[in-house]
């Protein structure tokens, strides 16, 4: 019985599929081989562990992105493959949302300019990244957030309160230890609605801002900030078209695009 051309097919399909399973074996098989070799050198373990980030520190989709999701352009999807709140804060490692973000803001980098998003018609934007570690139930997750358009104004307005604590006397208050949180609110623009973040200084009772009392916690974030300042000016430095940039007039504040974020790098 003759073979069919639809059978020389399947049958050489088939030998093609044998012949990369058993590559995809071999190769396992070598990579576990390398890996339990690594494993019992204790010395190699730790040069491993210890390393494991260098050099990657930029590599798209790194960054521990906090975005805010804006239904019908944000492209965001949660652990199971739902899709977030609109408004609601999406923190991009975990791929969980948050209705308010309790957090530490580290540092708030220079201001400068960058290609707007696809489609946005914008070529140079202003931006400033914003630094911090979310607090939300006790566990503390780094993130950055680029910040641009509307948004711009109350992280402004945020700095200024800031500085009153941080020229306080008799005790002067870091920025990285005040307790912030952080919640969204919808505004009207030409674009259509949009999403703004409203930044709030945790108080006691008294009316005093509530801040880290812990020393090691202290240090903790002392440490973290230190590291972000010069991650974002790692960051600044690879996508920046401007070596500085002065804030934008209001009416160009107003009229940029209204994306959650500038730069799809997570994508």
């Amino acid at each position: 019985m003759a073979v069919s051309g639809y059978d020389k097919l399947k049958n050489t399909a088939g030998k093609l599929k044998a012949e990369t399973e058993a590559t995809k074996v071999k190769v396992a098989e070598e990579v576990k081989s390398e890996l339990a070799l690594i494993q019992a050198n204790p010395v190699l373990m730790k040069m491993y562990q210890v390393n494991a980030k260098v050099g990657s520190e930029n590599v798209v989709g790194s960054s521990p992105l906090l975005k805010v999701h804006t239904a019908g352009r944000s492209k965001n999807k949660l652990a199971d493959g739902s899709e977030p709140n609109n408004g609601w804060f999406f923190y991009v490692p975990t791929q969980e949302q948050f209705k308010e973000v309790e957090c530490h803001i580290l540092t708030i980098s220079r201001g400068f300019r960058a290609p707007g998003m696809e489609g946005s018609g914008k070529k140079d934007v202003f931006n400033q990244i914003m630094a911090g570690v979310v607090t939300n139930d006790d566990e503390l997750k780094p993130f950055i957030m680029y910040v641009t358009g509307l948004k711009l104004q109350a992280m402004w307005d945020f700095g200024k309160e800031v500085g009153k604590y941080t020229h306080a006397k008799p005790v002067a208050i870091p920025m990285f230890a005040l307790k912030v949180k952080l919640t969204t609110r919808e505004v009207p623009t030409k674009f259509g609605k949009s999403w703004v973040i409203n930044f709030t200084i945790l108080r006691n009772e008294a009316g005093q801002p509530m801040v880290v009392s812990d020393e090691g916690q202290f240090q903790f974030l002392l440490e973290q900030t230190n590291s972000f300042i010069e991650t974002l000016n790692n960051l600044i430095a690879v996508r920046s078209t401007e070596d500085q940039a002065e804030p934008p007039h209001p009416a160009e504040v107003v009229t940029q695009a209204e994306g959650e974020q500038i730069f799809e790098v997570d994508k």
